[in-house]
């Protein structure tokens, strides 16, 4: 019992490795949804609705239920950086367990161990759990869909098929659409499981199914849309104040309708805001977090996203042609097929929703994509291996497999780092393939198939295949990623650590985040808000720091319709606001400056402006805009500025 245990307790041991190591380096990760956890953290009803601010004022822009765990964390360990971050290091664990338990079950030991190892390297997904995005939950989610799908198609009981509904009903809430995509593979695989059935049977059991899936998914979104407005936030990123709207148009046609273009993404942390240094362009190639290639079936393929997570994607597809051979071989249990279905279905679908998505699409959505690849390859491990030292196939063909792996990821690895130097870098990932190589051709000419020598080939060959995506995943762990969008490159490993330089600036950070925040809280009186901001990314930061209400103004990006000048004005004759600061930090600044033009103009009509010596740490006012980076382009946003609307009354 304790040796068949022990290859998982060393795959998830290094799993959690490799999500914990360095953990605080990430600090709160995406502040604005930290900053959400810390406002849900203060109240039910914050909690229930999902709101960014302790005020309640506006939503996330993301059903709850994958923030509902961070909250579940930070209030039992505290909030912290660490207990916000450590729910999605769970997940990505309790995925890595899934997986191992749904591949052995029908493929046996070896390729549940193996297609576990490679889910816990997998660069994107360790990318992921070292987040606060919700892509891990989501994983999660679809795991036990999966788990239970397959179950319904085997015994053909319909509480298992409606409980894989409600699962992907739960998943729809954690990212909504995206957890949909695999409930035609689960219905077609119950249907397809039993093709004697009554048309009847079919349509009565789906029928029931699917309501169970629309109810589950909808029942929060019903909640929050019959709740008066005046009793709930505003939902985020909406224009007609509708969760419903979320979930069909910013989360659901705005992913496809736009085709796509190059698009900005979060490359600073939003307390930049706040900085009073001026970025400078570097000759640094700076990491585009966004997917702006174009699409179709191809882009995949390419190494921006390929790199993330398919180094081992030639493996992948002979395991895919394995596992159907095997599951329609003589005497195969219709169990394996269930199995192929589902994990066919799951690569597939996944594989060509994100390949012809045209709108907002991160490079780091692929990390759904890891579960059916690692299992896949699990499968291939296992299935050529037993064939090739049973004489099962040419002796060519295993060597022929570790050749071609090898020969993709020198094609990725060439994209990544563009050219190929002596650093010790190059020299690693050289040698590794070359290593498989040798172990290929000595494959080739070795007299016999099976035996102790020919395995330790065929093992060391493996080995030198996941030395580039371990290089590939260490990047994230040994170098702080973009945070908020982590994308992992092998070649920041060459880059300096910037431990020095992070922490300095973090230091300058928080020096002028005190200053701001105690000269608000000193001169707030009894305003409700301590400040109002333009967008959530200027406001997470002082949530985080002080735990009192700021309102953003125009929910994430800034450009959500939610206030008028009279609402302004309503709110500071009613004492509930004092403070109002303008311009600094977005990630749209022309629908920014467009949607709260109508308010700035009142504000500098109406409010007093606050000397800069009182707020800012320089001590200097300025008008000259600062540029800031936006994935793959540097913009020009004017500086903040902060107003007293109760200055003209005093």
């Amino acid at each position: 019992m304790l040796k068949a245990a022990l290859p998982l307790t060393l795959i998830v041991a290094v799993a959690a490795l490799a999500r914990s190591w360095q953990l605080s380096q990430n600090e709160f990760s995406r502040q604005y949804y930290a900053a959400g956890v810390r406002s849900q953290l203060e109240s039910w009803h914050n909690f229930l609705f999902n709101t960014f601010d302790p005020a309640g004022f506006v939503s996330i822009d993301k059903p709850p239920v994958a923030i509902w765990l961070q909250v579940i964390s930070a209030k039992l360990l505290g909030f912290s950086a660490l207990s916000v971050l450590l729910a999605q290091v769970m997940a990505g664990l309790a995925a890595i367990l899934l997986v191992y338990i749904l591949v052995r079950k029908y493929w046996g030991v070896m390729a549940g161990a193996v297609a576990a190892l490679l889910l816990a390297l997998s660069p994107v997904n360790v990318a992921v759990d070292r987040s606060n995005n919700t892509e891990s939950c989501l994983i999660l989610v679809l795991l036990t869909a999966a788990w239970f799908g397959m179950r319904a198609a085997e015994t053909g009981r319909l509480a298992l098929l409606c409980a894989a509904m409600a699962a992907l009903g739960i998943g729809f809430n954690v990212k909504m659409g995206a957890a949909l995509v695999l409930a035609p593979v689960l219905a077609l695989t119950f249907s397809l499981a039993r093709p004697r059935a009554p048309v009847s049977w079919h349509i009565g059991r789906q029928a029931l199914a699917g309501v169970v899936l629309v109810i589950v998914s909808l029942s929060w979104a019903v909640l929050f849309d019959l709740t008066p407005a005046r009793d709930r936030p505003y939902a985020g990123s909406t224009r007609h104040n509708s969760m419903l709207e979320l979930a069909l148009v910013h989360n659901g046609a705005s992913r496809f309708l736009a085709m796509a273009a190059p698009a900005g993404s979060p490359a600073k942390s939003a307390p930049a805001a706040l900085s009073e240094a001026t970025p400078a362009v570097t000759g640094v190639r700076q990491p585009v977090m966004t997917d702006d290639s174009p699409v179709g079936p191809l882009r995949l393929f390419r190494p921006r996203a390929a790199a993330q997570f398919a180094w081992l994607l030639p493996l992948a597809l002979i395991g895919l042609m394995l596992a159907w051979s095997e599951a329609w071989g003589p005497g195969t249990a219709r169990s394996r097929r269930i199995s192929a279905a589902v994990w066919t279905g799951w690569l597939a679908m996944y594989w060509i929703v994100l390949s012809f998505a045209g709108g907002l699409i991160h490079t780091y959505y692929v990390a759904v994509l890891g579960p059916p690849l690692a299992v896949f390859s699990g499968i291939a491990v296992a299935g050529l291996w037993s064939r090739w030292k049973a004489g099962q196939l040419a002796r060519m063909h295993l060597p022929l497999v570790i050749a071609v792996t090898a020969a993709w990821q020198a094609y990725l690895c060439i994209a990544q780092s563009e050219t190929i130097g002596s650093d010790w870098l190059s020299v690693t990932w050289l040698t590794s393939l070359g290593i498989a190589a040798i172990c290929a051709a000595v494959l080739c000419a070795l007299p016999q198939q099976n035996g102790r020598l020919p395995k330790l080939f065929a093992v060391a060959a493996f080995g030198a295949l996941l030395v580039s995506p371990i290089l590939t995943a260490a990047s994230v762990v040994l170098r702080r990623p973009n945070i908020a969008a982590p994308v992992a490159n092998m070649t920041a490993l060459l880059a300096p650590s910037d431990t020095d330089r992070v922490a300095s600036r973090t230091s300058r950070l928080e020096a002028a985040r005190q200053k701001l925040t105690g000269y608000l809280t000193a001169n707030r009186e009894n305003a409700k808000f301590i400040v109002a901001v333009p967008n959530a990314n200027v406001a997470a930061p002082l949530i985080i720091a002080t735990g009192q209400p700021v309102m953003a103004m125009g929910g994430y990006l800034g450009d959500d319709p939610i206030l008028t000048p009279a609402d302004i004005e309503r709110l500071a004759s009613d004492r509930q606001l004092r403070f109002v600061m303008l311009g600094g930090y977005t990630l749209a600044p022309a629908k920014q400056a467009a949607a709260l033009q109508p308010i700035a103009q009142w504000v500098r009509s109406k409010g007093r402006p606050v000397d800069a010596k009182l707020w800012r740490l320089s001590g200097a006012s300025s008008s000259t805009p600062y540029r800031i980076n936006l994935g793959n382009e540097w913009v020009e946003v004017p500086p903040p500025e902060l107003f007293d609307l109760w200055g003209t009354a005093n």
